[in-house]
């Protein structure tokens, strides 16, 4: 199958690509990539393949270094020597610079003057700052070019409804369901509607599957109650606080009452001598029955206001606190606690309930593309030669082809060297690392970087050099698809200030698009200590600081 086919090469180079060890495989993909390529390439594809070589080379030598070391320390010290090597720390501002070099050249040179123009296309201000727009400046930054050339030799161009769908099967979180996926791109015999024919009956069986065994399970309502734990939160996150009054407050109030009531005496049957003899499970069991009374103390103290003014009052701070954790996030912590509690107690109906929400929403996405498969389309030049011009790396190396000026030379050699760094410690990190592809006037440097950890986690990290605030560092992490970790530290209080007085604003706007906040850190660090939480990206496993 044409489209499974695709999926399977997308999966065949993310696995590459997050273990360093793994080079080899990811070398062998990237040396056929090219292969079905026309033999006449013009200098710029040449020039391409030409840099993808250097930097495949210049991996290939650091890994050789890190397998000689035979230690982990000495290992993660030669990939923080990349990681610091800044020479070009700035890069959306010499990217301005370039195009005013450029703009100054010989006004009969226009092939200059049009690269120019293509380099401004990139240079957004960082106030159209967008999730589209964001993945597509990622995209084009120069960090992904390799990436972009292999989906520009995919002879088809793929409806969105597709993409969404060959996205989800990536990331499921059932290994085994997908190579199951992946072994229909073997199948020669299948074509589009037939592969997802047998698709939908593969899903339809995983769906089955989880079903039994969930309904087999002892905490079969207790991991509803998980959900309905979230769907209380993300009520009230959602709840406008303007047409409220003291008597659907109190009704409010007295359903969770009783929905809190009826959860801790279902909690008690999850504990037995065997569990109690578990230190995790114990742990976890003590902190979801303290987090269950803490809600009940909130609500009997909301209940013991008499005057309207003062439950109204009382209720807006419980769930708008900027300094002490929101009734919402207690409602949070609580179903994070019964989920992994549970997940202690019956690990296989905890995998289950997991399963059959990816599936479910597998096949929802399954049934939209299905109804698309006639909205394919073959990919033609002028659209693959676009992808490609879009892209900053491929710019750079256009330009070289083009000049002999020295000192634009020397300006894109800076830059290509700067985006290949960032390449090299995004392949051997196992996730991507990159400059912040806008230009921010406020900002003198900028890095991002994006990492999937284990199962349903997913981290990224901002560092950011304000010219008036300082240093700030962000760690985000999104876990199980809803959950939403925040840990920030500033390098002033001032500009701690600044944050914590629109922390309201940017919690609403989480959870307007459906992420639960589970926890978040705001904190004031020095510059080496900041400089210190970038480093530790890799460690982002092992959890956040979280408050008390």
């Amino acid at each position: 199958m044409e489209i499974l086919n695709s999926l399977s090469a997308q999966v065949n180079t993310q696995n590459a690509g997050n273990i360093a060890s793994n080079q080899p495989e990811r070398l062998a993909q990237q040396e056929g990539l090219f292969k079905n390529q026309p033999t006449q390439q013009n200098a710029t594809n040449q020039r391409s393949q030409e840099a993808l070589d250097n930097l495949d080379k210049l991996v290939g030598r650091v890994l050789e270094e890190l397998k000689s070391t035979g230690s982990t320390t000495k290992a993660e010290q030669i990939l923080q020597q990349a990681k610091d090597t800044q020479i070009s720390p700035n890069l959306s501002k010499d990217l301005q610079s370039l195009v005013k070099m450029l703009e100054t050249q010989d006004e009969n040179d226009g092939v200059l003057k049009g690269f120019a123009l293509k380099l401004k296309e990139f240079l957004k201000p960082i106030a159209d700052i967008k999730t589209g727009s964001f993945n597509e400046q990622i995209k084009n930054s120069g960090i992904m070019l390799e990436a972009n050339l292999k989906e520009a030799l995919n002879g088809q161009k793929l409806p969105s409804s597709m993409l969404n769908l060959l996205n989800d099967i990536k990331n499921l979180s059932n290994k085994e369901l997908l190579a199951n996926i992946l072994s229909l791109a073997a199948d020669e015999n299948l074509d589009n509607h037939g592969s997802f024919i047998k698709l939908n009956q593969m899903l339809q069986a995983s769906k089955n599957d989880a079903a039994a065994v969930l309904n087999n399970s002892l905490f079969k309502n207790l991991l509803s109650d998980v959900s309905k734990l979230d769907n209380i939160a993300k009520f009230l996150n959602k709840e406008s606080k303007e047409d409220l009054s003291g008597d659907k407050i109190r009704s409010q109030a007295a359903k969770i009452n009783e929905f809190v009531d009826v959860l801790k005496s279902k909690v008690l049957t999850l504990a037995n001598e065997k569990l109690s003899q578990n230190s995790a499970f114990d742990s976890n069991f003590k902190s979801l029955k303290s987090a269950l009374e803490d809600i009940k103390n909130t609500l009997k103290a909301l209940n013991s206001i008499g005057d309207e003014a003062g439950v109204i009052k009382f209720f807006n701070n419980i769930t708008s606190s900027l300094e002490e954790a929101t009734l919402q996030d207690k409602l949070t912590s609580a179903a994070r606690r019964l989920a992994q509690t549970i997940n202690i107690a019956d690990r296989e109906a905890s995998s289950a309930k997991a399963n059959l929400n990816e599936v479910k929403s597998l096949i929802k996405q399954l049934n939209l593309a299905s109804n698309d498969i006639s909205k394919i389309e073959p990919k033609n030049a002028q659209e693959i030669a676009k992808t490609l011009s879009s892209d900053v790396k491929s710019t750079l190396l256009s330009i070289q082809d083009k000049t002999q000026n020295q000192q634009i030379n020397q300006a894109v050699n800076k830059m290509l060297s700067q985006i290949e760094m960032h390449q090299m410690v995004s392949s051997i990190g196992g996730g991507i690392q990159t400059y912040m592809p806008y230009v921010w006037d406020g900002v003198d440097g900028a890095n991002v970087a994006f990492k999937r950890g284990k199962k349903d986690k997913y981290y990224a990290q901002i560092d950011l050099n304000f010219k008036k605030f300082g240093q700030i560092n962000i760690m985000v992490g999104l876990i199980d698809k809803r959950y939403i970790d925040i840990s920030i530290a500033t390098q002033s209080a001032e500009f701690k200030s600044v944050i914590l007085e629109n922390s309201a604003e940017l919690k609403q706007a989480i959870s307007e698009v459906g992420l639960i906040i589970s926890n978040f850190n705001l904190r004031v660090l020095d510059k080496k200590q900041i400089k210190q939480k970038f480093k530790d990206f890799g460690g982002l496993e092992v959890g956040y600081d979280k408050k008390a």
